[in-house]
This record gives structure tokens, C-alpha cells and sequence, in this order.
């Protein structure tokens, strides 16, 4: 039997992104497969690793029970917790899926994304608080919508026609775009749609312009779909037009975030509308308008998204990420009726249709008015975290320019030359502090990265907001 010396586990407190618990599963799992705990050991009780370890109990009995839901692991009552003889993955337990399939996969590369991590002050971009999230009035809606009669069929692919009327109403109301029910299509977020978007028209030789910094998972997309990217600098009137090539050829697609520029956080001027929409008719592109935040403005005008400008070439994207939830997982598209409709077959023909359930609670809390209530609190919850993040940056003398405040859940520090951004992310990180360099988003190599941090205030509270700045501030100023 293994005593807890021959173990060699370490806990590490002060690194980011692992839990205490992610962390003894990681070790512990490596023991096994690497032979170094063999079937039939026993591991040390729970009691006597969580004092061995300075952690609670309870994270030592999470991390058992994650390992025997893995088969690592098996509890005989009454002797304790040992190694099972049964190896996941390696294909001589008999009760696995077989290591050696007869086709390899194609290489698909790692989704870029930012995922889950542990972190004591998580400050990157696109991440809502929830702390507010109307749990009463979504359980009743959820509640009514679970009540409701449930259909034998698979339910229309286009969405609820319920949610697209709802949809349809808060977009003339909110937004100014008048847009048929008829004219929507439910998705699973903008990135779904920009997905279902890329398989109908890109492929070998497809052009893709994208601004730059910008979104790397709408990147990816792009690139699986067989297009080449063309990158397009921004500045603080959001895209440069000017920068456009002159010609459209091979271009099937521009695709940017006007009301919210990501990362850099300035909105596309009006003139500017004018001058894309103008470029996009005249060389036959389509604009894809990834609103994903636009919800959230301060001590500005509202500007018109360019759907809602006359034209015949631009798609609103819109989600419900950040103004509910990520995980709710529903966006929309809105555009002209015929190309909605080639969206939804080609999304029949891949998976039916999206969650009737969770559509028909959602119109159920657009209809009864909790959408709009709860976009109006947020508004005010933001609007005092962007002041947070303002006054501690000047309290602490913080050196650079703070941009991108007008609207959105997150801004930029941009920094003078003698700093590196890239460098401050990596020693912030190091102490547990997630910020982003705007290089992360940055696509053109040959472009010199911009140096400046990319800062998400919405998902923090005050108090969390407040020490995290002050460390950064410490950090920066080191």
C-alpha cells in the first residue's frame, strides 16, 4: 500500500487557472496511468491527505469521487479507497471504446477561446455578471414554459415563432431595426451564425475581411470554411474604411463590431456606416455585424446598427450572452427572408432545430417585460463598475490611456512606450490577475502588436474590481 510520501503531491496556491481540486485530480490521475500507483493500492484516507495537504476534506472527497467516476478509482466499504484495476483510455480494461480506431481524425486545432479558469480576479473581456441574473421571474418563465404542452416534433428550425415576434418587437423598440419575424433565425450565439453564414457561401478561395485586432474564434471559423483573411487596422472610429482594398473581388464577407469595436471598444462613426455600407453595395459583400454588446452604452447617443441603415448587404448578429447569460445559448440573425431561410435548412439538414424549451421560456421573459427591466439594472450596475475601474486607475496614478468607455463590458489601458503590455499580462497572471494583451487578439504578425491591456469590468464585483486594480496597479508600476 502507498503511503502519502511515495505520492509526491503539490499543492500549489498561488498559480492561476487550476483549482485545488482540478489539481490533486490532475496528479493523482498521472500516478495511475504512469504506473506509479498500481491496481489494487490503497490511497491514504481522506481525513489523513486533506491534513497531509493543508487543504479542506471536502476537496480531497471531490477529487476521489471525480477520479472513481473515471474508473481510477474504486471505495470498498468498510477498507477505503483503491486503485481500480481498470485502465480508461488504455485499452486493456475490455470496458473502454478501443485507443486504436481504424481512421484518424483530421487535425482540428484547439478552439481559441478563453476557458473557465480559477482565478482570483479574472478581468478578461465578455464575461456578464450574473450576480444580478433574475433567478425568480427565469424560474417562473422556465416553470411555465415546462408546463405547456410538449410536441411530438422536433420543433421549427428557424426558432420559435413566439421568440422571433419577441425578438423582432425589442429590435424595433431597442434598436431602431425593423425587422419580420420572418426575417429571424434562433441560433446558438453569434458564433453559430457566423458558422451557418461561412458553410453557405466560403470555401477554397473565399476572401474574409476581418478587423484587426479582432475576435480569433470568428477567425477559425473562417479558416475551417477554406477562406483567406484580409485584416483591416481600426482606430478610435472603429474600422478603417480607407484601409479596404479597392476592389471587392473574392470578398464574400467584412465582418466587424461596430457598436462595440472588439477588443479596442470604439464604436464605428457614422460616417464610416456610411462609407462600408457604400464599399459592401458597390462590390456585392456581405456585412456580418456582430452585436454583441451593444446593449450597453454611457453618456453617448445611440448609433443605428447598420442593418437598420438602407442597404442591401448587411446581417445583424445579436446574443443573449451578455445580456443574460453565456449559457443560455441563444443568439439570433436578422436578415432578408431568403437568405434566413437557406440559414435554416442548412441548419435542419445539421440538427433539427434549437431547444424549444429554453425559446419558449425566453419569450415568455421577453414578453412579460423582465428583459428590458433587467437591461435597464445592468446599465446601472456597469455604469458604476466603469466608474470603479476609472478612479482606481487615477487613485493608484496608473500611467497610460484608459479608452474604449462608451459603451460595452469592457476597456482598454493603453500604455506608454516604456512599458510592455505583454509582459505586465504574464506577471499579472503569474499572481493570479487574468488581463489580456491586445496582441492576443491581434491577427497580422506584421502589424507591431498594440500595447495596451484589454480590462473586463462587468463580471467582477466592486470590492473584487477595486483589489484586483490595485494589484495591477502594483504590477505596472513595479
Amino acid at each position: 500500500m502507498k503511503q502519502h510520501s511515495e505520492l509526491d503531491l503539490r499543492i500549489n496556491r498561488d498559480g492561476p487557472g487550476t483549482s485545488l481540486t482540478g489539481s490533486l485530480v490532475s496528479q493523482i490521475r498521472q500516478l495511475v496511468l504512469s504506473g506509479a500507483l498500481k491496481p489494487g493500492d490503497r490511497i491514504p484516507a481522506s481525513r489523513q491527505l486533506a491534513a497531509d495537504l493543508g487543504v479542506a476534506r471536502g476537496t480531497v472527497t471531490t477529487a476521489i469521487d471525480m477520479l472513481a467516476s473515471e474508473d481510477l478509482l474504486v471505495a470498498r466499504k468498510g477498507a477505503g479507497v483503491f486503485v481500480s484495476g481498470a485502465r480508461p483510455g488504455l485499452g486493456n480494461s475490455g470496458t473502454g471504446l478501443s485507443s486504436d480506431f481504424v481512421a484518424v481524425p483530421p487535425p482540428i486545432p484547439l478552439p481559441d477561446m478563453d476557458v473557465a479558469m480559477d482565478a482570483p480576479f479574472d478581468f478578461r473581456p465578455c464575461r456578464p455578471s450574473t450576480a444580478e441574473f433574475p433567478r425568480r421571474e427565469w424560474k417562473r418563465c422556465l416553470a411555465d414554459a415546462a408546463g405547456a404542452r410538449v410536441s411530438p416534433d422536433y420543433g421549427d428550425p428557424q426558432g420559435l415563432p413566439e421568440l422571433r415576434h419577441e425578438i423582432a418587437e425589442y429590435l424595433r423598440r431597442s434598436r431602431g431595426l425593423v425587422a419580420q419575424p420572418e426575417e429571424i433565425v434562433i441560433t446558438g450565439g453569434i458564433i453559430h451564425s457566423v458558422s451557418l453564414l461561412s458553410r453557405l457561401f466560403l470555401g477554397v478561395g473565399s476572401k474574409v475581411i476581418v478587423e484587426d485586432p479582432g475576435y480569433p474564434l470568428a477567425r477559425q471559423v473562417f479558416r475551417l470554411c477554406g477562406a483567406e483573411l484580409l485584416s483591416c487596422p481600426v482606430d478610435e472610429d472603429g474600422l478603417i474604411v480607407e484601409a479596404l482594398p479597392a476592389t471587392g473581388q473574392d470578398i464574400s464577407f467584412i465582418y466587424t463590431t461596430p457598436s462595440h469595436q472588439f477588443p479596442m471598444g470604439s464604436r464605428l462613426s457614422t460616417a464610416r456606416r456610411e462609407a462600408l455600407i457604400d464599399w459592401a453595395e458597390a462590390n456585392k459583400v456581405i456585412v456580418l455585424e456582430d452585436d454583441y454588446d451593444g446593449e450597453f452604452r454611457f453618456d453617448v447617443p445611440p448609433l443605428p446598427p447598420l442593418a437598420a441603415m438602407r442597404n442591401n448587404c448587411a446581417v445583424h448578429l445579436g446574443t443573449f450572452s451578455k445580456t443574460l447569460a453565456p449559457g443560455l445559448r441563444i443568439g439570433f440573425a436578422a436578415a432578408p427572408a431568403p437568405l434566413i431561410d437557406a440559414m435554416t435548412r442548412y441548419r435542419a439538414i445539421q440538427e433539427y432545430a434549437p431547444n424549444s424549451l429554453m425559446q419558449a421560456a425566453l419569450a415568455g421573459f421577453i414578453r412579460a417585460g423582465h428583459f428590458e427591466r433587467h437591461i435597464k439594472r445592468m446599465r446601472r450596475v456597469y455604469r458604476n463598475k466603469r466608474q470603479t475601474l476609472r478612479d482606481c486607475l487615477g487613485e493608484h496614478d496608473v500611467p497610460g490611456q484608459l479608452i474604449g468607455l462608451e459603451s460595452g463590458l469592457h476597456a482598454v489601458l493603453m500604455l506608454p512606450r516604456d512599458l510592455n503590455a505583454e509582459m505586465i499580462s504574464a506577471a499579472a497572471a503569474e499572481e493570479g490577475l487574468l488581463i489580456p494583451p491586445v496582441s492576443r487578439y491581434q491577427s497580422n504578425p506584421g502589424r507591431a502588436p498594440s500595447n495596451g491591456l484589454v480590462i473586463g469590468y462587468s463580471e467582477p464585483g466592486i470590492e473584487t474590481l477595486r483589489l484586483g486594480l490595485r494589484q495591477l496597479a502594483r504590477i505596472i508600476l513595479a
